[in-house]
């Protein structure tokens, strides 16, 4: 009998078999994990233009008790103190759609020029998929 000497081909293309599985789960792992730093990044910009639509809404109150203002995607249907607002985000965030909703004040009085609620809810397309978020503040202050 012969001894033998070193692996035979079958040997060897059923370790690069194995090998290659195990790159393609690795491959697989990365490619669900990938986006998601992406897909955070939408969120934080959005939370951004929500802040700023709020400090928007606190430098001309006298329009919100009149200004229910219903899902907005077009700077040209916004009221005209908010058009700059939508332009510029939308600069960063070309599927933001906005709706503004004046509520009650922490006292719970109707909104005024002075003190209003404010709920607004923000829409977005990221990716593939339709997401919204909604925030909600107080602006002014009642005495």
């Amino acid at each position: 009998m012969r001894r033998q000497l070193g692996a035979s081909l079958i040997e060897v293309l059923v370790a690069l078999l194995i090998f290659s599985f195990g790159l393609l789960g690795l491959a697989g792992l990365y490619a669900r994990g990938a986006p998601a730093p992406y897909e955070n990044q939408s969120v934080i910009d959005v939370q951004t233009a929500a802040d700023s639509l709020m400090a928007a809404l606190a430098t001309d109150m006298a329009g919100l008790p009149n200004s229910g203002v219903t899902k907005v995607s077009d700077p040209k249907s916004m009221p005209s103190w908010l058009k700059d607002w939508l332009t510029q985000v939308q600069a960063q965030i070309p599927s933001l759609a906005v709706t503004i909703v004046p509520g009650k004040d922490a006292s719970g009085n109707s909104c005024s020029s002075t003190s209003c609620g404010i709920t607004a809810t923000l829409y977005w397309t990221d990716g593939s998929s339709q997401r919204s978020q909604v925030f909600h503040a107080q602006i002014g202050i009642h005495s």
